[in-house]
């Protein structure tokens, strides 16, 4: 499961509305690749070696044709990595966009946000997240309507101004995961993002091919119960949803909406996850609409052992749709070269073969 932030070289913004205004025409031009996003890639692997390749689902060399360089942080990420990695990028003269956390960093080094400019300086302790409690407990309500389907509610630690509530289930798959970033002030309002994402169990050489595109996200297009609640919704970017609740009754019906659409509209889809022959069916009909499986090497490697005689086909299949949705592509075929040359023992090894 992933936090993206994304990064740019020029022009550096002065406040956080110059910021917004130069991301949205920014991002998916295509430009030649940028030495900076590359040694920034190489201090990140100089400075944290067991990271490898796994600190980013996409491009961890910094190699993108793109203006903006989209980075999918594994959530599973030591505390330290994010600010180090936005002090090495400021270092480097790039702008860092966090627009989950409503927030852009510039050389300098200075913080934007809709408060104004402030010189950053990282807190020595976690600052709690504004109304946390307050949250959480609204949300074991809305538990209550998912524990017969198996979650189990966890309130990790806060990570700066975010606060998370986390719904959890294992499956013969492995591990579905539902999180849910909160900021805010109760006095005033909650904005919540969301990610949903499956952790399939495979074979540790396997996990190790697909690094940290082993966790599979879910594309979410679409939330017809929450779209009352959406924030600055750009159609452009379907998939970057931010919803607020302003004041207490209202966070009720986000949080009731929000169980609505759980159960009507996500569950039926990870149920049809459950086990890895229902994934692999369901992986036949991707894309869906209004919610579909991302085109991750956990897809390939699913596949792989499960034996599947349509291999190659689901290969062309994902490289197609990773081309479509702007995911490497060239990451894809060497996975499936690893496979074969690294992890051939274990083609067909869910079957018993």
């Amino acid at each position: 499961m992933s936090y993206v932030i994304h990064l740019w070289d020029q022009p550096s913004p002065a406040t956080w509305a110059e910021a917004q205004a130069i991301f949205q025409p920014l991002a998916n031009r295509p430009a030649p690749r940028n030495p900076r996003f590359a040694e920034l890639a190489r201090r990140i692997r100089a400075d944290w070696p067991d990271l490898a390749h796994a600190w980013t689902l996409d491009a961890p060399d910094g190699g993108v044709d793109e203006a903006v360089w989209s980075l999918g942080l594994d959530r599973t990420l030591p505390e330290t990595f994010y600010p180090r990695l936005i002090d090495a990028a400021l270092a480097l003269g790039l702008s860092v966009h966090d627009e989950q956390a409503g927030e852009c960093f510039v050389p300098g080094p200075w913080r934007l946000s809709e408060a104004g400019r402030e010189p950053l300086a990282w807190p020595t302790t976690p600052a709690a997240a504004p109304a946390l409690l307050d949250v959480q407990g609204r949300a074991r309500a809305l538990l209550a309507r998912l524990a017969a389907h198996g979650f189990e509610l966890e309130t990790p630690p806060s990570r700066g101004r975010i606060g998370r509530t986390v719904l959890r289930r294992s499956t013969p798959l492995g591990r579905q995961c539902i999180e849910i970033a909160w900021t805010g002030d109760a006095a005033s309002h909650h904005d919540a993002t969301m990610v949903c994402s499956m952790e399939p169990i495979l074979p540790g050489p396997v996990t190790k091919i697909c690094g940290a595109q082993s966790i599979i996200d879910l594309r979410i297009l679409d939330t017809p119960q929450l779209n009352g609640f959406l924030l600055g919704f750009v159609s452009e970017q379907p998939t970057s949803r931010e919803y607020r609740a302003s004041g207490s009754a209202r966070l009720d019906a986000l949080l009731s909406a929000l169980a609505d659409w759980l159960l009507q509209e996500l569950l039926p889809v990870l149920d049809h996850c459950r086990t890895w022959e229902g994934f692999l069916a369901n992986e036949r009909e991707e894309p869906r609409h209004p919610i579909s499986v991302e085109p991750y090497l956990a897809n390939l490697a699913l596949a792989f052992c499960a034996g599947v005689p349509d291999l190659d086909e689901r290969f062309d299949q994902l490289m197609q749709r990773r081309r479509q949705a702007r995911i490497n592509p060239a990451q894809l075929a060497q996975a499936y070269e690893s496979l074969r040359t690294q992890a051939g023992e274990f083609f067909g090894s869910f079957n018993g073969k």
